[in-house]
């Protein structure tokens, strides 16, 4: 089933677990590379480059898929009370994002899978 069909908008359907992106399967826990291409606000600018951690795979009325992401080098990301506050995750497109090959290394040098 095409989710982006015109015939279906606005039927509740489930997110998908994954996408495929670049021949590759990306779904929650993976990461990507941003490259936003709308050029929207300064955060599209900002975003450009960096490495993210896919959160969830979100739809919305429209069947349009979203990849919910979190940047690594987030200084929000680490809280006291180890919530995750609202402006730190950002929805890309899935043309927006390439997924990683490789391990990353944190700010502590260690490898992230």
């Amino acid at each position: 089933m095409n989710l982006t069909d015109k015939d279906h908008q606005g039927d509740d359907y489930p997110p998908p677990s994954s996408v495929c992106i670049a021949g590759k399967a990306v779904k929650a826990g993976d990461l990507v590379h941003l490259h936003p291409t709308a050029r929207a606000d300064a955060f599209d600018m900002l975003l450009e480059g960096k490495v993210a951690r896919v959160v969830k795979i979100e739809q919305d009325f429209e069947n349009r898929i979203y990849l919910v992401v979190t940047v690594n080098d987030d200084p929000g990301q680490v809280q006291w009370d180890e919530r995750v506050l609202p402006g730190h995750r950002f929805f890309f497109f899935p043309e927006e994002v390439l997924p990683l090959n490789d391990p990353v290394k944190d700010t502590e040098g260690r490898e992230e899978e």
